[in-house]
């Protein structure tokens, strides 16, 4: 077998401490080795060294340590895709026009014997999708006001959070983002917005999608108001993006708005498909373009 692309360890001890701040009980350790080189692009050497830091057993890994380290160690694979596309659509010049298909999953067995009944979140309410799927068109402007002076003091405490994906267990928890200093989208947008309101801000939560095409993922962010703007505001995900060398500093930090990049479905978090009442999965084709309508 022919050996990997070369990976640089450059940083690979602080991300092994943020991730030993995760309960062990969280984790569930069922990605084999073999899986962990082939699907998430770490090489023995990686994983060897995550088994010693107590992050891994000779059976196997857990899917969000992988995940996180591949993230730090700017590995491409199948679950890393995403960054890479939100820093180009970050560095746009223009607006934003995306379309976005909604394709919900069945959520009930097979052997139940019955036919799918979709309906899916769009930023209008909730669609059937009686030929699978339902679509909605996003413009987005590429750029965004800065922030008021209170909003940005937050937004700059905030920023020193550490971007890691988490378990959903943990990712909700706030008084975990708060003693450990890391957080995901889901909590860490909770914890924004719960400080937010707490010093009398104009915030709110948002539900919906960061693009990444061909397919966008589920997002959560925290939209502050400004001059009567709703501003969509991520300094979690700045934050990461600067660190992994995806932005420039010089042109970026955690108080500018990741506008041009999320798409607003609602105000609260929840499913965004059903299948007969039931929640169900969803997967967001995308497709983009920026500049002026030809």
């Amino acid at each position: 077998m022919s050996a990997g692309p070369a990976v640089s360890l450059s940083g690979l001890d602080e991300t092994l401490r943020s991730l030993r701040l995760v309960p062990d009980d969280a984790r569930c350790f069922e990605v084999p080795w073999s899986s962990a080189e082939r699907d998430y692009g770490l090489p023995p050497d990686v994983l060897r060294t995550m088994l010693a830091a107590g992050l891994g057993e000779r059976s196997g890994f857990d899917h969000f340590d992988l995940l996180n380290v591949s993230l730090d160690l700017g590995v491409r694979s199948l679950w890393t895709f995403g960054p890479a596309s939100w820093a180009k659509g970050l560095r746009a010049k223009a607006a934003v026009r995306a379309e976005v298909e909604f394709v919900p999953e069945c959520a009930h067995e097979p052997d139940e014997g019955r036919e799918c009944d979709f309906q899916v979140l769009l930023p209008t309410g909730w669609a059937p999708c009686p030929g699978g799927s339902a679509a909605a068109r996003f413009e987005l402007p590429a750029s965004w006001p800065r922030p008021q002076p209170r909003a940005a003091e937050l937004l700059a405490e905030f920023g020193r959070v550490r971007f890691v994906r988490l378990p959903m267990t943990v990712g909700l928890d706030l008084d975990f983002v708060e003693r450990t200093g890391i957080a995901d989208c889901t909590g860490g947008s909770l914890f924004l917005v719960r400080e937010g309101r707490r010093r009398g801000l104009p915030i709110r939560l948002a539900q919906g999608v960061i693009l990444s095409p061909p397919f966008s993922v589920l997002h959560y962010w925290a939209e502050i108001e400004n001059d009567g703007v709703w501003v969509p505001h991520d300094p979690l995900i700045v934050g990461a993006m600067l660190r992994w060398g995806l932005l420039d500093p010089a042109e970026w930090d955690v108080l500018r708005s990741t506008g041009a990049i999320l798409a607003r479905v609602s105000g609260e978090m929840g499913p965004v498909g059903l299948d007969a009442g039931r929640p169900a999965g969803v997967s967001f084709a995308t497709v983009v373009q920026t500049g002026s309508r030809g």
